[in-house]
């Protein structure tokens, strides 16, 4: 496991000069949810230590990877196999852009959610600077033939809006462990 430790950043605002802030990044725990989207199951893994993160403008840009099944059983979900595959695929994703760093040597990146969901897995990131997520997502995609499709996109997101609308399944959790 992640431990948390103190993390320095240089914050860059629209024409306010840097800044140090050092912040504490909780341990990420991950909360289960089997729901409903489109009239399609959707299980999705939220890492919900960051319900109360004090720090949103640090990580101010959100980040999705989208990898495509191939292998499905019903309403779009992946087979067991093909969702073995996935893990693997997302985990090695996943690694890639947590491991980014800072200019500072602090994390560049917070694990938000997971989702499976109609044929597609997504891994929903929030970032610090988007060029070093760029550039590790760049490499590895590059870095061979992959078996299955997978992409990225990312927008500046400094209220956290896309993680706030993954925190609304909170109400209706009845696992606390995933």
């Amino acid at each position: 496991k992640r431990r948390a430790a103190p993390l320095t950043f240089n914050v860059r605002r629209h024409k306010m000069s840097d800044r140090t802030v050092q912040i504490k990044v909780p341990e990420a725990h991950f909360t289960l949810f089997n729901v409903t989207r489109g009239g399609k199951p959707e299980v999705v893994v939220v890492n919900d230590a960051l319900l109360s993160f004090p720090h949103n403008e640090v990580f101010p840009w959100h980040l999705s990877v989208t990898l495509e099944a191939a292998d499905l059983i019903d309403n779009g979900m992946p087979s067991p196999k093909e969702s073995e595959l996935l893990f693997a695929i997302g985990d090695e994703i996943e690694q890639a852009v947590i491991d980014g760093r800072t200019e500072n040597g602090a994390n560049n990146a917070l694990f938000v959610a997971r989702s499976t969901w109609n044929e597609i897995r997504e891994l929903l990131f929030q970032v610090h600077d988007p060029e070093i997520a760029h550039f590790a997502l760049q490499e590895l995609l590059n870095s061979r033939n992959w078996e299955r499709s997978w992409g990225y996109r990312m927008e500046e997101d400094t209220e956290w809006v896309n993680a706030a609308d993954l925190f609304q399944l909170f109400p209706q959790a009845t696992q606390s462990d995933a």
